[in-house]
């Protein structure tokens, strides 16, 4: 009992103590690692096992990605993606033919997919690893499918660059809402006025407290008009809306992306 005991706070631990890095070492990952971490990635529960992973310790591509916009930072990076490539060819295997859904069965992929994701994040973790997910992935999914020859039915939904910290980078654990505020027992609660505002009050104080956008000097331009919040007051709240209140990041939608990559979503 003891050691089931024990194996259950360090489960909750390596939860709890996670977070993203982004400064890592120049320290070669093992392959036996590697291994280990994606078996325990694809332990996670699934509906219809649409995930695949394509990794890479190729600097070479890494370069290549770096150029064509996405940032990997580490000496190995992931791609996690939902495949219909795989599944169509085992339903042709059995004789049938493709009739379904699209846009149920990438719903279910996302599930799927961000499963073995958390799966892997937390194994990493583990085993004295660090990791930052590239949420960005599915709009580069043309330079993506480029360098990693991916072929049509088969989408990257998120990146992870993976390796061993820099001890010398040290990155807080970022505030999260309050409880209250996201978990409902028996129904979905409608936020009051206060209730917002003690959400924005936990994510932006914490956020500020940290320094976390003036140590990423990540602030996000304003399309128009005149920015008069300064680095020190610029909060979780203020980032976020901004970077969903001034338009597409793309010339391309997601759903058009989709459509390119052979989805049918009509």
């Amino acid at each position: 009992m003891a050691d089931k005991e024990n194996q259950q706070y360090n489960l909750f631990n390596i939860i709890n103590d996670r977070r993203s890095i982004r400064k890592f070492l120049d320290k070669d990952i093992p392959d036996d690692v590697i291994e280990k971490i994606l078996k325990a990635g694809f332990r996670a529960p699934f509906a219809y096992q649409i995930t695949s992973v394509v990794y890479t310790l190729d600097k070479d591509k890494m370069k290549k990605l770096k150029r064509m916009g996405l940032y990997p930072s580490t000496n190995l990076f992931m791609v996690f993606f939902f495949d219909f490539n795989r599944m169509e060819k085992i339903i042709r295997a059995r004789n049938y033919e493709y009739d379904f859904d699209d846009s149920l069965l990438l719903w279910i992929g996302v599930q799927d997919v961000s499963l073995v994701a958390e799966n892997v994040i937390l194994a990493a973790d583990a085993l004295g690893l660090g990791s930052v997910l590239l949420g960005g992935a599915p709009l580069m999914v043309e330079q993506i499918a480029e360098v990693f020859d991916v072929p049509a039915k088969v989408f990257p939904v998120v990146g992870l660059c993976l390796g061993y910290p820099d001890p010398e980078h040290k990155m807080d654990i970022r505030p999260r809402f309050p409880l209250k505020h996201t978990a409902f027992e028996d129904k979905y609660k409608e936020l009051s006025e206060d209730d917002l505002k003690d959400c924005m009050h936990s994510m932006d104080d914490g956020y500020i407290t940290q320094g976390y956008y003036i140590k990423q000097n990540a602030k996000i331009p304003l399309a128009k008009g005149d920015d008069n919040i300064d680095m020190s007051k610029y909060s979780w709240c203020e980032h976020i809306s901004r970077k969903i209140s001034q338009g597409m990041w793309s010339d391309k939608s997601l759903i058009q992306l989709l459509k390119d990559q052979g989805f049918k979503l009509d």
